[in-house]
């Protein structure tokens, strides 16, 4: 039984492909993040206009550094800047904020005017939904990441010969 696995292990790494992966850098860190082919990438390019592009990576191409975005070929270096999601853990505090914001606001106004309760300080209240609410859609929002010094787009490829 073993040699029969140990055959079949080696076949199956002989016919083994390539990966090819776009990587997120950043300056003195280890970690990247990696985008591969059906990735989703937000970015704008470098220019005058003033327009955030959304795009599904279709290709990648090491020898000219290029990237397919929906068959449209787009260079490395005429990326300016990319949006990426924030951390897992600061998406789902801003989420909790959004929900405790809006579920204050709405217990205040009935509290107030549902039952005419006088001791309720509703600015108070009020205001503390809004700064949750506010925290919420921060940590919600995509940031922004400027390439260049700090980040930087480097296209990565795998081969087993």
């Amino acid at each position: 039984m073993r040699p029969v696995l140990l055959l079949l292990l080696c076949l199956t790494a002989y016919g083994a492909s390539g990966q090819k992966m776009l990587l997120l850098e950043r300056a003195n860190r280890a970690r990247t993040t990696k985008m591969y082919i059906g990735d989703v990438l937000r970015f704008r390019m470098v220019g005058e206009e003033n327009y955030w592009y959304k795009r599904t990576i279709t290709d990648i191409l090491p020898e000219s550094n290029t990237l397919m975005l929906d068959n449209f070929a787009v260079k490395i270096p005429d990326i300016q800047s990319i949006k990426v999601h924030r951390k897992p853990i600061w998406r789902i505090l801003g989420g909790a904020g959004y929900t405790l914001g809006a579920t204050l606001a709405f217990a205040t106004t009935v509290g107030r005017f549902g039952f005419q309760d006088k001791e309720i300080n509703a600015p108070k209240l009020y205001g503390i939904a809004l700064a949750s609410t506010g925290a919420g859609w921060f940590l919600t929002k995509s940031r922004k990441l400027r390439l260049g010094n700090k980040h930087r787009l480097r296209i990565v490829e795998i081969k087993f010969e």
